[in-house]
């Protein structure tokens, strides 16, 4: 008889938790675009997965924020969003991360911020001109430092987003701050989808009126 070979249990190497997660946000995400390209789109069905993609991600930011012991944040636009996180006292835009990147809607829809207190108005321009507007101020910023103080110009960390904060908080205690309602809907469609978020950081994703 031949002996069984043992692995020591050290030698495998495991997913990360973070890890893991990304993959089922991934995977979610392809699914759900698989079937809609297959039985064809309406404009109710954009909709609801566009709002169902928005929960995925935000559950995703938020379990990553606990997991790491960081503070992230949402901006949203007229036309889209994306999700910041903190670092020594200032906002950053996730650079390189395919996951939590800047999303664009689809044409003709829109969102609506609600929180527990009152509307957020949200600014008439786009996400990309937003950015563009904010990488030009950071620009003349930093110039204007360099000029005044002799600075080398270079204390700028790589995707920051000057003097901007987020409407919403994902802290890295669990909590979500402050409560919200955000609707995503397209003008002429009776229905919209909302995405609810709670203090505790429950989520969830619902249909409604226009």
């Amino acid at each position: 008889m031949r002996p069984i070979k043992i692995r020591p249990i050290g030698s495998q190497h495991g997913f990360t938790l973070i890890e893991l997660l990304v993959v089922v946000v991934i995977v979610a995400i392809l699914f759900t675009y698989t079937t809609l390209a297959i039985r064809g789109t309406s404009p109710e069905e954009l909709i609801q997965e566009e709002a169902r993609r928005l929960t995925r991600l935000v559950q995703l930011a938020s379990e990553e924020a606990i997991l790491r012991g960081e503070e992230y944040g949402i901006e949203i636009f007229v036309d889209g969003y994306r999700f910041l996180r903190q670092s020594d006292g200032k906002w950053f835009a996730f650079e390189g991360d395919k996951i939590l990147r800047e999303r664009e809607l689809p044409s003709d829809m829109e969102i609506e911020l609600q929180t527990e207190e009152t509307d957020i108005e949200i600014s008439n321009l786009t996400s990309s001109a937003i950015t563009t507007f904010m990488n030009e101020a950071s620009a003349l910023e930093a110039a204007l430092a360099d000029t005044t103080l002799g600075g080398d110009g270079d204390d700028e960390e790589s995707g920051e987003v000057s003097k901007v904060q987020p409407q919403i908080y994902l802290l890295s205690n669990g909590e979500i701050t402050p409560e919200f309602e955000i609707r995503f809907y397209i003008l002429g469609v009776e229905t919209s989808y909302l995405v609810k978020g709670e203090f505790d950081g429950k989520l969830t994703t619902e249909t409604s009126g226009l």
